[in-house]
């Protein structure tokens, strides 16, 4: 990786992701949280941000940590820093839950406003790591199309946890804003920001890390052409005028705006298509091909998106909500984790061995006949559990929801061995 330093944290933050992402799965299967009778209820707000905030975010953090001094050749501004956002980003997410699961309390008291404190510190986590990620990146002028890609998801990220305090403040004493925000920040502001989150955080930083991460483990050209460059413009304007469009009330604008975003993302799987077959690594390893699968989640999301009139899409929203964020973008974060964590254990454990001794491959780290069972139940699971959502059969998607558990739980069995390989005799 051209000389850059190991991140310290990456891993932990990894360890976090998938321990949320865990914890999302059990409460959707257990039934206390019921989306298709209370999409507001204590608990599925507890489901939805362990999911966004401690699966994808921390995720998405953590990969960043590591790959935004690769994306731009250069170290990362402050290590010490990474363990901050870190700490603040896990300790407020817990806040949060603490602070949701008062509002389910008719005399919620003093603990409501763990909500606030929560979401305060999740905001100073992510001001930190935008510093941080963002000294970075600027030490790399001009950018590269993954890099642009990556800094502006993370300009939404400032822009979704703010309004994600907003939304906290209300909660704990509805007092601090007139009645008239309640209603736009309940309608309009709700939709923006889970707008902001996972159209402007969650995708455009997929887009940008998939780009490099892809690129560099089937050995294809990193140098994007004009269909990527066109996606990132299409698809970061589009994002923006209906996250604007939805505060200030434009729907027309919207339905344009959600043109554009369309043809972004349409592009944005061509050039992948285009990224996979001029690879010169003919024989794809686990991560490359299961990702495809992730693709396939994001191109029915945009063929419903094209064949479905917006007005006639709120009945699939619960479907296509968890479709977006356990297929798409939670299938594209496991199956690039299946590399990304034996790779960083070999760099660390093994890199600086090279040409002195026999020492494992990357890929002996993991056992891939054993392990893509795990990832074809998954994500069939999740598929199933996005249709039980939209046919409104509860008990169809938490027994859909227990099978994929299972399957992540086996995933992360995957990930803990290959991050901690057994000792052989050319490690003594």
């Amino acid at each position: 990786m051209h000389g850059v330093r190991l991140s310290r944290w990456s891993q932990s933050y990894f360890t976090a992701a998938v321990i949320s992402l865990l914890l999302a799965e059990m409460i959707w299967a257990s039934g206390v949280a019921d989306p298709l009778n209370n999409v507001s209820g204590p608990w599925v707000l507890v489901g939805v941000h362990l999911t966004t905030i401690g699966f994808l975010s921390l995720l998405m953090l953590g990969a960043l940590h590591q790959f935004v001094p690769v994306l731009t050749e250069t170290e990362l501004a402050n290590q010490p820093a990474s363990g901050l956002t870190l700490g603040c980003v896990v300790v407020g997410l817990s806040g949060m839950i603490l602070g949701f699961l008062a509002l389910g309390q008719k005399t919620p008291g003093v603990i409501l406003w763990a909500l606030p404190i929560g979401g305060t510190l999740v905001v100073i986590g992510v001001i930190v790591a935008l510093l941080n990620l963002g000294v970075t990146l600027k030490r790399a002028w001009p950018w590269t199309l993954s890099a642009w890609l990556v800094a502006t998801g993370l300009a939404y990220l400032l822009l979704t946890v703010l309004a994600g305090l907003t939304f906290a403040l209300s909660f704990a004493d509805p007092r601090l804003f007139p009645p008239s925000w309640h209603a736009v920040l309940s309608g309009r502001g709700l939709a923006a920001h889970v707008m902001g989150g996972v159209g402007g955080w969650l995708t455009l930083t997929a887009m940008g890390v998939s780009y490099k991460l892809l690129a560099m483990f089937t050995l294809s050209d990193e140098h994007r052409r004009v269909a990527g460059w066109l996606a990132y413009g299409f698809t970061a304007v589009g994002i923006f005028v209906v996250w604007l469009s939805r505060w200030i009330q434009a729907n027309r604008w919207s339905e344009g705006a959600w043109l554009l975003v369309l043809v972004g993302l349409a592009l944005y799987l061509w050039d992948m298509r285009d990224l996979y077959r001029r690879r010169r690594r003919r024989q794809l390893e686990l991560n490359s091909r299961y990702a495809i699968i992730a693709f396939l989640f994001l191109a029915t999301l945009l063929l419903v998106g094209l064949l479905v009139r917006p007005t006639a899409m709120q009945p699939m929203d619960l479907g296509l909500t968890f479709w977006a964020l356990y297929g798409w973008l939670g299938g594209l974060a496991l199956t690039q984790l299946y590399k990304i964590v034996p790779f960083l254990t070999w760099l660390d454990r093994y890199g600086k061995r090279m040409g002195t001794g026999k020492i494992p491959r990357v890929q002996d780290l993991v056992d891939e006949d054993r392990d893509r069972y795990a990832y074809l139940v998954y994500f069939v699971a999740v598929a199933l559990g996005s249709l039980f959502l939209y046919a409104h059969w509860s008990t169809g998607f938490r027994v859909a929801l227990a099978t994929s558990w299972l399957a992540t739980l086996d995933i992360v069995r995957a990930l803990y061995h290959a991050s901690h390989p057994k000792a052989t005799g050319e490690d003594t």
